[in-house]
């Protein structure tokens, strides 16, 4: 006997006749379709430009203070992607916050 089942307990509401209607979707939406939902227009990317151009800027100064410092171009680069992200995580909410309103309007 299988765990957790019962005699007949495995379907809820029996086996279904072969010719039994599919389903549809919501009304008007034909059958195995789903509902096209409209595409937003894409982020305004000269809005943007700028608070991208400040990250960058943050992570090239950091990149190549610890290349200065000694540290090898490999790890380098990666710690200054961290850092750089953390710094300007507030950055870049303004970023998306202003793409998005140039968006809208």
């Amino acid at each position: 006997m299988a765990r957790g089942r019962r005699d007949g307990a495995g379907t809820a509401g029996g086996p279904k006749a072969k010719g039994a209607p599919a389903q549809g979707g919501p009304a008007g939406t034909p059958q195995g379709k789903p509902a096209k939902r409209p595409t937003p227009p894409p982020p305004d990317l000269k809005a943007a430009l700028p608070y991208f151009l400040a990250r960058f800027a943050v992570f090239i100064v950091l990149t190549f203070t610890l290349l200065l410092v000694g540290l090898s171009w490999l790890p380098a680069v990666l710690a200054g992607m961290v850092a750089a992200g953390v710094l300007t995580y507030p950055l870049a909410r303004m970023q998306r916050r202003a793409a998005e309103r140039n968006r809208s309007s």
